[in-house]
This record gives C-alpha cells, structure tokens and sequence, in this order.
C-alpha cells in the first residue's frame, strides 16, 4: 500500500561523520593499501528523505562487550566488568582472542584490524601485536594505518553492532545486566557463515568505492 497506492520510498537511517579532503586521501590510501582481503533494519517511510534524528534512552542497561569477525566465524561476546584500558584490552587479546585466532589460523594469513580507540593504542598492545601478527595488523600507529572516521569501512560498524542492537532493544527492553548480556549472546549465535560471507563481500565492495570515489562515505 505504501509503495503503489501512496507512492512512498523507504529511507535507511544513516548516521556518518564529517570528512575532511585530509580524512578522505588516507581513507583512500587504506583501501589502496588492503586491496581484496543487512545492516540495520529500520526504516521511515515518506515522499521524501525526512532528515530525522534518533533519540537514544539514558540510564539503561550497559554492559562492555567485545566481539571480532572473520570471514568464517565470530568470536565472542566477551564481556569486560572493568573499565576498558590498555591493559585490560591486552589481557582480553592474550587470554581470549588471540589462543582462538591461533587455533583457527594455522598459516598465519589473518590480518587482524582494530580501531583507533585509546585502549588499543598502549605500547603493550602494539608490541604484543607486532609480535603476533608482524607486518599484518591495522590500527592506529600500526604496519597498516587505520583511516580515520571510518565506520562505512568496518563490517563492525555496519553489520555486526546493528545487527545486535535490532535484536537486544526490543520491547520490553532488557530489564538488568543480566537479561541484557543474555540477549547479546543470543543475538550474536544467529550470525551466520553465509551471512559472514555476504558482509565481506560488501566490505571488498565497500573499499572498491572509497577507492573510486577518492575516500568518500561508501553509503549517503
């Protein structure tokens, strides 16, 4: 009805960050560099793009979890309790993360990404990296550097995290902690291989983009 008789087209919500003519040479330089190695479900209906903002609730549930994708599989959630920092950043690569990629990569081809966040930039973190994947991790300061405001390039950013959130916050909203990292982990066991595949096929599509368009957004 709102397609034929209405004559209405669906907008995704999309929420990107400013680039400067600076951010976009090193985007593109990112996906010159790496080469070939269902997003969010809402949507509002109307004649025309409405430009609408999105009002997040304060005061509920939070936990901190951690996730990690390969073409293959997803690790985790591991949750933390303690405030994220360096340190505790490095114990969760050490005592969970790396043992499973390890397992899983026998050859040694993963090239393991991380963001630019402040825990992922202690000395510690790098030198264990450098250590465990030498010449083959992107981060900030890293072999491969990481570019920055790139959530539009991150199958993180725009796979997996809304896929979690469109199944956690729906009503009744998670009551405590503990219903919330329930639902979490549920969430993240419905991922699957052939929707694994699909997200890095958009990825390797993605970086063709930012790389045709000079380091633009790869979505409006």
């Amino acid at each position: 009805v709102l397609r034929k008789r209405l004559h209405l087209k669906a907008y995704k919500l999309s929420i990107i960050q400013h680039l400067t003519d600076a951010d976009k040479m090193v985007r593109k330089e990112f996906c010159m560099q790496i080469g070939k190695v269902n997003t969010h479900n809402y949507r509002i209906w109307g004649s025309e793009n409405p430009r609408v903002s999105l009002e997040h609730v304060r005061d509920s549930p939070k936990v901190n979890v951690f996730c990690a994708l390969s073409k293959e599989r997803v690790y985790g959630p591991f949750f933390m309790e303690r405030t994220i920092t360096g340190i505790v950043y490095l114990d969760m690569l050490q005592e969970f993360l790396i043992p499973q990629l390890d397992e899983d990569d026998q050859e040694g081809r993963i090239h393991f990404q991380q963001d630019g966040a402040s825990p992922h930039y202690l000395g510690e973190v790098h030198e264990y990296l450098n250590t465990c994947f030498p010449g083959q991790w992107i981060g900030r300061a890293a072999p491969i550097a990481w570019p920055p405001r790139p959530p539009d390039l991150n199958p993180m950013d725009f796979f997996l995290w809304g896929f979690v959130k469109d199944r956690v916050f729906v009503q009744p909203l998670p009551a405590n902690v503990v219903e919330l990292r329930t639902r979490i982990t549920a969430s993240v066991a419905e991922v699957t291989p052939e929707m694994l595949r699909s997200v890095w096929q958009e990825t390797d599509c993605r970086w063709d983009v930012c790389r045709i368009t000079n380091g633009s957004h790869t979505e409006p």
